[in-house]
Order: C-alpha cells, then sequence, then structure tokens
C-alpha cells in the first residue's frame, strides 16, 4: 500500500469522536475506487486521503487495519451520512469570516456580437458600462478588498465589445496599486493581435474561456455574429494562436446537444491539427440542454442514454488528444457552492448594480456601488440550500453536494448527474495518481492559476 495524497487532518480531528471498535468492517459509503495498471486507487472524499492498493490488497482490503484506521473501512452498522454532516457543519463553523472582497465578476456590457440560440441572455437588457462607471468600480475595489490582491473575471454579453472600460479599471488599479490579475468569458471574436497584447501586458490576463460549438459551418450558424463579412471561425482560430503565443491559457467549452455531438469529433481532430502540443490549451464538454435550459427532465431516458454515450465519446477523444484539464484531488472540504455564497465574490453590473450570481443581470441585486452596505437578506437567501432527497443517504459524493435554492443548475439532482460526478471524480483521481507517480521525473507544472 502506498498513500498517494494525504488526509485532510481536520477531518480526522472531528471523525474521532465516534466509536469504530466494531470489528466487522465494511468500505465506507463515501470511498470511490479506480483501477490502474499497478493495482488499485482508494479515495476517501470525506477525508481527502488516496491509496494505492496492489491487487492482492485490494483483495483482501477489509482486513488491512491501516483502512480501518484511516476511515476507508467502518463498523458494519456506522452511520455515514451522520459522520459527513457533522465534518460539513464543524468545518463550516471554523471557516474565517472576512469582510474583504477579493474576486470580481465585472460586466463592461450586457451587449453581444453574436446571437447564439442558447444565450441565457437573450431577452434582455443590452447595456454598456460608461467611463465613469468603470471610475466608481475602482473605487469599490479600493474600499473593499481588505488590502489583498484580487482576481477580476470579464463577463458580459461579449466583454470585449466594450474594452474601453477595461483600460480604464485596469489602468484605476494600478494607480491605487492594488494587486490584481483577471480571466474572462468571452467568444474570442474581437482578440486580434494588438488586443492580445495589451491584455496581457495591461489587463494582467491569465486566462480566457472561449466556447466553441463545432467545425466551422455548424460554428458559423449557431454563433450568428452580427458582422456580414469574414469567416467567424477562422478570425477565432487565429485568435487561439495570438493567445497562446503570449502564454494566455485557452479553457475551450464544448457545448454538446446530440445534433452537434459528431460534429465536435471532428472539431477535436481541427483542433489537434492546429494545436496539439500547445502549452496552456485545453478543452471541456458542457451538455447543452433543450432551449438552453439546464432542467434534466425534459429528456427521456433514451435521450440520456445517447446524450451519456455521446459525451463519454467527445470526453475519451478530448482525452487521448491530450487537450484534458488536468485536474487532480483537493485536500479541502467544499463548504460552499460557488461564487455566490462564498462571501469573498460579488458581480458587478454595467449599471453599478451589485450582485452574487453571473446569471442575474436584472434582478437579485444585494447593492450599488454608488450606495454603502448590502442587502442582508438577499445575501442570506444565496446561503439557502436545497433540502435534501432520499439519494443523498446514498450517494457517495455527498461529501462534496452543495446545492443552492437560487442556482438554476442545482435545482434537480439526476441519476446521469451522479454518473458523470462518479466520471469525473474519478479522472481527478487518476490525474493525481499520475502526477504522483512522476513526481521523481518531471516537476510539478501548474498550467493555471488557482481562481
Amino acid at each position: 500500500m502506498q498513500i498517494i495524497a494525504n488526509a485532510n487532518e481536520a477531518v480526522l480531528s472531528v471523525l474521532k469522536k465516534f466509536d469504530k471498535n466494531n470489528h466487522s468492517s465494511r468500505l465506507f459509503r463515501y470511498c470511490l475506487q479506480a483501477q490502474v495498471a499497478e493495482g488499485w486507487l482508494l479515495f476517501n472524499l470525506l477525508t481527502r486521503e488516496m491509496v494505492l492498493l496492489s491487487e492482492e490488497e485490494y483483495t483482501n482490503l477489509c482486513q488491512l487495519e491501516y483502512l480501518k484506521e484511516r476511515w476507508f473501512l467502518v463498523p458494519e452498522d456506522a452511520k455515514d451520512k451522520e459522520y459527513a454532516e457533522l465534518v460539513k457543519w464543524v468545518l463550516s463553523n471554523k471557516k474565517k469570516k472576512s469582510e474583504a472582497i477579493t474576486r470580481y465578476t465585472i460586466f463592461t456590457t450586457t451587449d453581444c456580437n453574436a446571437r447564439c440560440f442558447y444565450c441565457f441572455e437573450l431577452g434582455r437588457s443590452r447595456i454598456p458600462m460608461t467611463h465613469d462607471t468603470a471610475l466608481k468600480v475602482v473605487e469599490f475595489i479600493k474600499a473593499h478588498h481588505g488590502g489583498k490582491p484580487v482576481h477580476i473575471s470579464w463577463f458580459g454579453g461579449e466583454p470585449l465589445f466594450n474594452a474601453g472600460v477595461i483600460d480604464t479599471i485596469c489602468d484605476g488599479l494600478r494607480r491605487e496599486i492594488i494587486e490584481f490579475k483577471s480571466s474572462m468569458i468571452s467568444n474570442g471574436y474581437l482578440f486580434d493581435e494588438k488586443t492580445v497584447r495589451k491584455a496581457a501586458e495591461k489587463w494582467n490576463l491569465k486566462r480566457v474561456q472561449i466556447t466553441l460549438d463545432g467545425t466551422e459551418k455548424v460554428y458559423n450558424k449557431i454563433k450568428a455574429f452580427i458582422y456580414n463579412t469574414g469567416n467567424p471561425y477562422q478570425v477565432v482560430l487565429n485568435n487561439l494562436g495570438y493567445l497562446l503565443d503570449a502564454s494566455i491559457a485557452i479553457h475551450i467549452r464544448l457545448n454538446m446537444d446530440l445534433y452537434n455531438a459528431e460534429d465536435l469529433l471532428h472539431l477535436i481532430d481541427e483542433l489537434a491539427n492546429r494545436f496539439k502540443g500547445r502549452r496552456g490549451l485545453s478543452v471541456y464538454a458542457h451538455h447543452l440542454f433543450k432551449d438552453g435550459t439546464a432542467m434534466a427532465e425534459l429528456h427521456t431516458d433514451e435521450e440520456w442514454e445517447k446524450r451519456d454515450a455521446a459525451m463519454c465519446q467527445l470526453e475519451e477523444k478530448i482525452q487521448h488528444n491530450g487537450f484534458a484539464v488536468q485536474n487532480g484531488i483537493s485536500d479541502t472540504i467544499k463548504v460552499n457552492h460557488c461564487m455566490a455564497d462564498s462571501g469573498r465574490a460579488v458581480t458587478i453590473l454595467p449599471n453599478g448594480d451589485i450582485g452574487l450570481c453571473e446569471h442575474y443581470t436584472e434582478s437579485e441585486f444585494i447593492g450599488h456601488i454608488d450606495s454603502e452596505g448590502f442587502d442582508a437578506a438577499t445575501v442570506a437567501s444565496w446561503k439557502e440550500r436545497i433540502p435534501e432527497i432520499p439519494e443523498c443517504a446514498e450517494c457517495f459524493y455527498y461529501p462534496e453536494c452543495i446545492r443552492l435554492k437560487k442556482c438554476s443548475s442545482s435545482r434537480v439532482c439526476y441519476h446521469q448527474y451522479r454518473q458523470e460526478r462518479r466520471r469525473k471524480t474519478q479522472r481527478a483521481m487518476i490525474n493525481e495518481y499520475r502526477k504522483w507517480k512522476n513526481h521523481e521525473f518531471l516537476q510539478d507544472e501548474d498550467d493555471m492559476d488557482e481562481y
């Protein structure tokens, strides 16, 4: 047996209060296995420890004293969910509360140069941020960052559709000697060579997420850019090269539905022909649901079977070409879902309204950059969680699962989601194992800053 990832000692200290003297043991519900060439990985999602077992050890794992001591094995009558509930409660209450806001999602505009049919902002107001508002944004960050470095995510609409306010905000932060770095969600069309140079030098841009919906014909039809000349698909591919040349990392998001699943496989081939081996480029796939929704119940079991098979095929091709995001396993337990309930992040709309979730551009505001303080009731409402369902009692993913009432993407839990979580966790386990295995020969390579 070899230890691949160490346990979270804070979790172990909480678990010590439970008695484990029962001599009959079973595998803890929150342990996940993955087979590798040297044997079996066993990962405890609650304690965060991962070990490598030989085939013989795996066959007889219930006899291994170390696994009993380290909560991989628990008594037959153990109440797994109670253990997890206590750990999450204790760690959540121990988390240091900070008044500092260090993460800002800034909408430079809610307008866009594309007209994607699935955009969640369809039908909403198209408003650009003004120069004066941008100056007020700088003052707001100055008053709330608590002397700490900040991370800015440029958002829209298309952020580059109003790039001037990015200049204004970055110049202002430097003038106030506020340390910052930034990332962006963009369609990539406006990243010409000049803009990329400025992004690297002035905006301190470290990462861009760009969505590609398919090869040339499919992409150009779905994006429906407002321009009547040129070939948007080729423009964006050229711009990807400029970004990589400037050492700005790129996350390519593939929105997959059944209508474009096969075409996305061809897209991976085209990306491989052009960019395979380039440092800083990663690709991931995401389900695109009917009518742009994320409601799983709109799909039949037959549709889900086809969709899941297509997703697995796409993910395998991404992995085969070396484009997969190499996420490992974290040694910490999640105590919040996302930026909305983190207590250290806000969104700032073009008119100065302040919110907590980038998907809400016309409601759910907690304040304004011209006003002092936040609406405590709205802030609290974003911390409210969805009541547990019967499946929670048996779910391996329970230690990591946090679902918010106001989050449209987490309102419904379904079998296919749990399958996907299992698949992605096992992939992260294998990534962590490969990193450990190559430790003697390779330096750790952090392709991305952790945001």
